[in-house]
């Protein structure tokens, strides 16, 4: 059965045939009616039933000459088998296009911007970034293809390039990318990291958070770095920015904050950070991280009675799975044998569970992403509040449009 783009193909070429046929008569002073469709169509047709689709393109694109009355149905055609994947043959289409000198600019233009396109999905990115970047300086297709460049520097981690191209595209569309243009700054004060380049790594950091103060991930690599550097009080007071950049990542600094007040000894300084979380964070993580604190202190009792007196005001499969937990572990007899087994089931449930949910698109995984790895939107992804077996993860709405 022929698919949706062969339908397509099919259609088109009769009516840009006909088309083509009767401008040229136009063009001669001939009145003579249209040309009834030759047998190279018919020929085309019966290669493409055959399924002898690269022939068939051959007898169409011969049959459909390319000039100014048939370039925007060669233009409809190349996208088309893009769309559909086939990307060598929007290659051929888009590259025999360029090539035709008597073809008007419009036309030459938006064949070099769909050439780009079909560079970037094949993965060719030298000469897809050539292509935009001729496209930007001569102003044409501007901000798709500023948009263009952004993707090609994103792929290849080219992150200057990708701040200078993103400060160009915010100009154009009028709307601030600022967000992300931190995020940028933040992967550069990452891999300065990574390179024990520690002072370009603040640097960086500093770049970020004029970019954008409420970028979360600034004050978690700020903090770690203060931590690995051994200061622990200046680490709490860093990852404690986190409250109020975006309560979402709260749950991130938990377990931070824990070794930090533990390496200064000051359990009761962790006590309170985690209290003050509790009305701030809609789940369950700062009372578990409580009730945890509690049970090191031994103080079970108290411990099972906080995350009880939590769970009857906003009951949450983690908050319940610890409440059996640390039921077990006060005495490992407290739990009859079905409830030990739905303990453990439910740990199995929540090892397997995505941790952290894309707000645009739905992407979930147990890996924090900055950037989505399915829509490629950059700050949609939060960590998740709760487990929901067989159901979809909450979303939220994406920051950058």
């Amino acid at each position: 059965m022929l698919d949706g783009i062969w339908w397509v193909f099919l259609a088109l070429l009769p009516l840009a045939a006909a088309s083509g046929w009767y401008a040229r008569g136009r063009a001669t002073g001939e009145d003579e009616p249209t040309p009834p469709v030759n047998a190279d169509y018919l020929r085309g047709i019966s290669q493409l039933v055959n399924d002898d689709a690269d022939r068939a393109i051959a007898t169409f694109v011969r049959l459909l000459e390319v000039d100014n009355d048939t370039a925007e149905t060669h233009l409809a055609l190349g996208n088309l088998f893009r769309r559909q994947g086939e990307v060598d043959r929007a290659l051929r289409m888009h590259q025999n296009l360029v090539a035709r000198p008597n073809l008007k600019a419009v036309h030459r233009n938006q064949a070099r911007y769909e050439l780009a396109q079909d560079y970037l999905r094949a993965g060719v990115l030298d000469r897809a970034e050539n292509l935009f970047r001729e496209l930007a300086d001569q102003n044409l297709f501007l901000e798709r293809s500023l948009s263009g460049l952004v993707a090609i520097y994103e792929q290849g981690r080219d992150w200057e390039q990708a701040i200078d191209t993103t400060r160009r595209l915010e100009t154009v569309r009028g709307t601030s990318l600022r967000p992300v243009i931190a995020q940028y700054f933040c992967e550069l004060a990452e891999q300065a990291r990574g390179n024990q380049a520690i002072d370009q790594a603040h640097r960086f950091l500093k770049s970020a958070r004029h970019s954008f103060r409420d970028c979360a991930r600034t004050s978690l690599i700020g903090g770690l770095m203060a931590e690995h550097g051994g200061d622990h009080r200046g680490a709490i007071r860093i990852y404690r920015q986190v409250l109020r950049q975006d309560i979402d990542f709260s749950s991130e600094i938990i377990e931070p904050m824990r070794r930090c007040f533990d390496a200064i000894e000051d359990p009761r300084g962790y006590a309170d950070f985690l209290r003050e979380l509790m009305p701030l964070y809609d789940g369950a993580h700062p009372h578990v991280a409580y009730a945890r604190l509690l049970h090191r202190q031994k103080k079970s009792d108290e411990a099972i009675a906080h995350i009880s007196e939590y769970l009857q005001g906003d009951p949450n499969w983690i908050g319940f799975y610890h409440l059996l937990d640390l039921t077990w572990s006060q005495t490992r007899s407290n739990l009859t044998g079905p409830l030990d087994s739905l303990r453990q089931s439910l740990g199995q449930i929540i090892e397997r569970q995505p941790t952290y949910h894309c707000g645009q698109c739905g992407f979930s995984g147990r890996y924090l992403h900055w950037q989505c790895p399915s829509c490629r939107q950059w700050n949609t992804i939060v960590p998740v509040r709760d487990v929901r077996p067989g159901e979809p993860a909450p979303t939220r709405a994406a920051r950058i449009a």
